[in-house]
């Protein structure tokens, strides 16, 4: 299992947004409240004699909320179940933003990722 089936196996329907977990943008019309993946950066670590296999990620993950309670709530569960997951993984970046287009609580979270 790769290392983004495993992230989506642990968040999805384990917080409010249930199974509407989607890699990069969501469809159309779906219900609120969802989460976005993507990878930002995916990093091989090298050593004098090559590559380790080590892989860094920067994994962005986006809660999606109607509300900015909603939105804060899910974005905590997310950190919660990071804890809990085999990979290694730290949180090194998260925002608040309000999506003024579509009007929507979105709360951004950058988590490094250390994995073979």
């Amino acid at each position: 299992m790769s290392m983004q089936e495993s992230f989506v196996a642990l968040i999805q329907n384990a917080t409010e947004a249930e199974d509407r977990v989607y890699p990069q943008i969501a469809p159309d019309d779906v219900a609120r409240p969802y989460i976005v993946y993507q990878c930002v950066t995916v990093n091989s670590e090298n050593v004098l004699s090559g590559r380790s296999g080590l892989i860094n990620t920067r994994l962005q993950v986006d809660v999606y909320a109607s509300t900015y309670a909603q939105a804060q709530q899910i974005a905590q569960a997310v950190d919660a179940l990071m804890v809990t997951w085999p990979f290694q993984n730290v949180p090194i970046l998260a925002q608040d933003i309000f999506e003024s287009d579509v009007k929507l609580h979105r709360v951004m979270t950058d988590f490094s990722i250390w994995h073979y």
